[in-house]
């Protein structure tokens, strides 16, 4: 009997990628890390796609799964596209310039995306004061990422920090001491950040994500050759396997004789289901992340779920998932060491919620002859230039 494999079946290796999260997770509390991610760094799924497809891959496991990074992409790209408002005693004052570029190398986009990545994912975010006004509020900060900070570990010879609290001295980031007082933390919801509470869904996406890569490799399942006549010589049967499989790479179709038959093992594309798998997986990361199935690109069956405008669809997106963590940024602003005593920082949100353009002439048409809105005003909710102004600028 002659058997040989020329592919390997896609489960077994695909499976060690999820292997010893226990373990991991112990190890991690014997280093007394600060809060750290059950989710494993890089590991299995990055090795596999740095040595199987020559894919440089810096980032974490959870960052190699498509439903994840549209998840975080939903919440980072969407908020950090909010400018930020300021109000003293709920009337709008003009705002001050740190809130506008709080940052003299990135951008305000950038600052708030990589906070917000941070926040979500670890539960918390850290700003570190660079430069401070006249009368001691921040004037220019540096985004301090979570990988780079250690909170007080005992590593240092202080005592494992409870994220929860402030930060305590000393504090490091890049490996050297910093001044507390200068640390911004930005505080989460307190369950631990999405690569903790979210864990096993995103596992088992990579998982799912590591076979597919194996099984787009081995896209047939295992196939033996039966030889029913007397045993041959090992060179014979090397001869035999590379003729089978050079042929099978040139044409489909093959030709046996009585002695040999061919025999399929393992999983088939229809068996493996890696397509269902890999929805049901989406839509796991969706549900921890308190999003719409919609937004990671998974489909729920029988489900019928419409929207009757794109005002109504981005007003549920708002509601249900933006706002809690809006609010947590907003509030911390508003806190009085970064904002006056009286004032506070809010995110307008008014360009997001736009109705459609003709339903809003449409609306403008009905208030301005009853005097409701002024002409200006009415400028102002369509967008449209000050033509005066704009003159006056030019001149």
């Amino acid at each position: 009997m002659l058997w040989r494999y020329h592919v390997g079946m896609v489960f077994p290796r695909a499976l060690r990628v999820v292997q010893a999260v226990e373990s991991n997770s112990q190890a991690i509390k014997a280093a007394q890390q600060p809060a750290a991610s059950h989710v494993r760094d890089s590991g299995g799924l990055v090795a596999l796609l740095t040595n199987q497809l020559q894919v440089n891959a810096t980032s974490a496991n959870a960052m190699q799964v498509p439903s994840f990074v549209n998840a975080l992409k939903t919440y980072t790209h969407t908020i950090s596209a909010f400018p930020l408002r300021e109000y003293r005693y709920d009337a709008p004052v003009s705002i001050r310039s740190f809130l506008q570029s709080p940052s003299r190398v990135l951008p305000y986009s950038a600052v708030m995306t990589r906070t917000l990545s941070d926040l979500l994912m670890y539960d918390r975010a850290y700003w570190l004061v660079t430069n401070r006004t006249w009368d001691g509020f921040p004037s220019e900060i540096k985004v301090m990422r979570v990988a780079d900070v250690t909170d007080t570990p005992a590593y240092y010879g202080g005592s494992v920090q409870d994220q929860s609290e402030p930060p305590a001295d000393p504090f490091y980031y890049e490996g050297r001491q910093v001044p507390t007082s200068d640390v911004i933390k930005f505080y989460g919801s307190g369950e631990g950040g999405w690569l903790s509470v979210g864990a096993t869904a995103i596992n088992t996406a990579a998982a799912l994500e590591a076979a597919t890569i194996l099984y787009s490799e081995t896209p047939i399942p295992t196939v033996a050759l039966k030889n029913s006549g007397p045993d041959l010589p090992a060179h014979q049967i090397d001869l035999l396997l590379d003729a089978w499989e050079e042929a099978r790479a040139n044409r489909g179709t093959a030709y046996l004789s009585n002695a040999i038959d061919a025999q399929v093992m393992g999983f088939s594309a229809r068996d493996v289901q890696l397509v269902e798998g890999k929805n049901l997986a989406a839509t796991q990361i969706a549900r921890f992340c308190n999003l719409d199935p919609i937004w990671v690109g998974a489909g729920v069956p029988g489900s019928s779920l419409t929207y009757s405008s794109r005002v109504d669809l981005y007003r549920q997106l708002l509601d249900t998932a933006l706002r809690p963590v809006m609010n947590l940024v907003e509030q911390r602003l508003s806190m009085p060491d970064i904002t006056p005593q009286g004032h506070i920082i809010k995110y307008d949100t008014t360009s997001f919620l736009r109705a459609n353009p003709l339903d809003v002439a449409d609306l403008i048409t009905k208030l301005l002859p009853t005097g409701v809105i002024t002409e200006e005003e009415a400028k102002l909710i369509l967008d449209l230039p000050t033509l005066g102004v704009y003159s006056m600028s030019r001149e």
